[in-house]
């Protein structure tokens, strides 16, 4: 029995890698403003925030991409102190806006 598990385990996991690639994933999230849509409904994530935070900023000119965001906290912050009182921004930025350094 053992020397049949032996030939039978490397062609079950060479179908199983292949079942696997046969369908691409699609996958990708879709934000609407701060919230991920779900098929059960928005939920508000960090990643949805940060992208709507590069897009208000591109929005005023700023060079920035949402990889940007969600690599560097810093640029997260940095963004959010200097566009932070814009109405779009309120609940991206609820902790770095100016407002929060009185």
């Amino acid at each position: 029995m053992i020397t049949y598990l032996k030939y039978f385990a490397p062609a079950v996991c060479a179908l199983s890698l292949l079942a696997g690639t046969a369908y691409p994933a699609s996958a990708k999230i879709r934000c609407e403003g701060n919230f991920q849509m779900t098929k059960n409904g928005p939920i508000a994530t960090p990643y949805c925030e940060e992208e709507q935070i590069a897009k208000v900023a591109r929005s005023f000119g700023a060079k920035v991409t949402a990889a940007e965001v969600h690599k560097n906290p810093l640029k997260k912050v940095y963004l959010c102190q200097v566009y932070g009182k814009d109405v779009r921004l309120k609940g991206s930025c609820a902790g770095y806006s100016p407002e929060q350094y009185r």
